[in-house]
């Protein structure tokens, strides 16, 4: 077992401050909340002084333009959907530490320490440009309140800081025929002079790569995954571009400078200085020592530890270790940032809007907590996007949860109270040899369940954790102590008591993923206090007292029946049928034929089957990607928009249909020469390629 979680351990963990414009759904809790969870309750039960602090992030445009939307102000709006959210976490037993919003008076004179202690430290940089502005409400509008012509795909309505066609991120002066969208106004913007404060990443490139090859080392402890460091590498390769930190806004943290009247900070520069202002208001409101905080946050002995999804990767692993660096007052940079992919439902990506998401309050109030917990654990999406299918879901929770777990607490509780008076057996000496592999397994288990915790392997954690459960239902079967008991009642003991301990191991460490079932076996076992409280590397010590009366055993799961399931994928289906952006999508995914050409416009296209060599994001989008392709005769650079739909490392070697002879185009700076066939519906775009093998630069024909 690791005994790296001493008492001596000092920690932060952090979680991504979900927005407070709405509920978060079960691939947030899947990528950022529950591994975080688990990780801040196995620390705990292994001694460490650990804090976990999350918060809303509650400034920023879309807000501004949902509570408009809804009546409100964003003070209002904010507040909702904070509560909203924190009911969520509640109902999954995510245990924070410390839950705060940055809207929270406490957190504005933190964010603006940082703004000026950076711009002292030559960080921050006053640029002079020029911004659209609305001569009818009289004011300078940021990206989100601005509507226009797409200059790469010529999309009408693109926002001003990204098409909603072609995936491309803007600034808001790239747009063609611009016009005001507060509101809906429709007046055409004009660009005027305006002043903004911009954060100089490239400045700290070298530090940057410096500080990730330890990383990727492991030098510095842990070795990182690689779709952290495959990511930041990306943007290292590509330059690291200085960012504009402060936009012409109502709603958000004051700029703290006499010059820069009616400015705010940009919301995700100061949404991740959240964690500390979440931890200073903890402190504060248990009568702690107002610079307690600082024993964590800038104490070189803690360690810091960002649990994200994957779109964070750059402001956790980048943006922020940059920002704390520069700081120069011995702030923590991350030792671990645990980032996930993402979490996608039944073939595609949540989506409230499409109407194809499962609302997790509705879904607890019909489904135990643990079970979930168990599933997205199970299922957790730690290198690769994984799914939740409802399928998947009942297996989960009837073959493993049940028919494993819950099912050898049942019969050994059973056997118990109708076979043993319902006391506790004494273990005595019988059997000890025979009894020696399920010893072993019991005594290692806490081990290996740990070992994958501290590696962040949380499905192997769990895994690890079941198969204990897997030994004990084959120890049970092969003992046979129901016949044991009129032939050899002291094997019968043995064999019982060997179970009750093991079952008491299982509740404490599979405590960290389901804490109420593990507290209700705790119980069943006649034990005292908190299962969750008990010391890691006691977890297989026999704390049991022979002849101890147990409570009578209850049910801990019943089985989920398939009619159920089936009511459920066809409610997913329902509502998301009666969404009229579903609608327009499905519309818009089977379109109407072309007018025809003639055969001989047609042969005019050079299609070839081309090989992806390289691959990669493309800096400021979240659609393109950059490949390098093989087209036989030569190589090719393409930036194509299917970011969303694959990673770079999913189409390297991967053969491909490429327009060969189609006129290059500039597109986000970068040079595309030709274009991958892809199709399908909007919300699951496959790339085409050959059925089977093919030379790279094979004709189409």
């Amino acid at each position: 077992m690791s005994s790296s979680g001493s008492a001596k351990e000092k920690i932060i963990v952090t979680s991504a401050l979900p927005y407070a414009n709405g509920p978060i759904h079960f691939g947030h809790i899947a990528g950022a909340y529950l591994p975080a969870d688990i990780f801040v309750r196995y620390k705990k039960m292994n001694g460490a002084d650990i804090i976990y602090v999350c918060g809303t992030d509650d400034h920023g445009v879309a807000i501004t333009i949902s509570a408009e939307a809804a009546g409100r102000s964003p003070e209002e709006h904010v507040k909702i959907n904070h509560d909203l959210i924190v009911s969520i976490f509640e109902r999954m037993n995510i245990d924070f530490t410390n839950f705060s919003g940055t809207s929270r008076k406490l957190h504005y004179p933190i964010s603006q320490e940082f703004f000026t202690r950076l711009l002292e430290n030559g960080m921050i940089d006053k640029k002079e440009g020029e911004q659209l502005y609305c001569p009818k409400h009289e004011k300078y509008l940021a990206d989100r309140y601005v509507r226009g012509e797409c200059p790469h795909c010529g999309f009408p309505d693109a926002w001003g800081n990204e098409c909603g066609k072609c995936g491309v991120m803007l600034e808001t002066h790239e747009l063609k025929n611009p016009r005001c969208n507060i509101k809906d106004c429709g007046t055409a913007a004009e660009s005027r002079k305006t002043t903004h404060w911009y954060l100089n990443l490239g400045s700290r490139a070298e530090w940057l790569e410096e500080w990730l090859s330890r990383k990727e080392s492991g030098e510095a402890g842990l070795k990182w995954k690689q779709l952290v460091t495959t990511e930041v590498r990306g943007y290292l390769k590509r330059g690291l571009e200085s960012r504009a930190i402060t936009r012409d806004l109502d709603w958000g943290v004051p700029v703290p400078l006499d010059e820069a009247d009616g400015k705010v900070l940009y919301v995700w520069f100061d949404a991740p200085i959240g964690y500390i202002s979440s931890t200073v208001e903890y402190f504060q409101s248990i009568g702690e020592s107002p610079d307690r905080w600082r024993d964590y946050w800038q104490n070189p002995d803690c360690k810091l530890y960002h649990f994200i999804g994957k779109d964070n990767i750059p402001f956790h692993a980048i943006i922020f270790p940059i920002m704390l660096e520069r700081m120069r007052q011995g702030y923590k940079i991350p030792d671990f940032v645990a980032s996930n992919a993402f979490l996608n439902l039944e073939g595609r990506q949540f989506s409230k809007s499409a109407g194809w998401y499962i609302d997790v309050i509705e879904f607890m109030e019909k489904y135990p907590t643990d079970s979930i917990r168990y599933y997205l654990c199970a299922d957790m999406p730690e290198n690769s996007d994984s799914e939740f299918q409802w399928d998947r879901y009942m297996a989960a929770h009837n073959s493993e949860l049940t028919n494993i777990y819950a099912n050898l607490v049942n019969r050994t509780l059973k056997f118990v109270a109708s076979k043993m008076d319902g006391r506790v057996p004494p273990l005595g000496d019988s059997g000890a040899s025979v009894d020696a592999e399920i010893v072993a397994a019991i005594e290692a288990a806490p081990g290996a369940v740990g070992g994958f915790i501290e590696r962040f392997e949380f499905r192997n954690a769990l895994a690890a954790m079941l198969d204990l459960a897997r030994a004990g239902n084959k120890y049970f079967d092969a003992k046979e102590p129901w016949k044991a008991l009129a032939s050899n009642r002291a094997d019968a003991d043995a064999t019982i008591r060997l179970c009750l301990k093991l079952i008491k191991t299982m509740a404490v460490i599979s405590s960290p993923f389901v804490p109420d079932t593990a507290q209700k076996i705790w119980s069943m076992l006649g034990l005292e206090g908190r299962a969750r409280d008990v010391r890691w590397d006691e977890a297989s010590k026999d704390t049991l007292a022979d002849g101890a009366a147990l409570p009578e055993p209850e049910i801990l799961f019943t089985r989920i029946e398939k009619a159920q399931i089936e009511e459920e994928k066809k409610k997913l289906e329902a509502i998301a049928s009666k969404s009229g952006k579903d609608r327009k999508k499905k519309s818009a995914s089977i379109p109407g034929v072309k007018k025809n050409v003639v055969f001989d416009d047609f042969a005019k296209l050079d299609l070839r089957v081309a090989r992806v060599v390289e691959a990669e994001r493309l800096q400021g989008s979240n659609k393109m990607l950059k490949l390098i392709v093989d087209i036989g005769v030569e190589k090719r650079q393409i930036v194509a928009g299917i970011a969303k739909f694959y990673e770079p490392e999913q189409l390297v070697g991967k053969d491909v249909v490429v327009v060969a002879n189609l006129e290059p185009k500039q597109i986000m700076g970068h040079e595309s020469q030709g274009m991958v066939l892809a199709g399908g519906e909007s919300d699951k775009i496959i790339v085409l390629n050959p059925d089977g093998p093919a030379a790279a630069g094979s004709r189409i024909s």
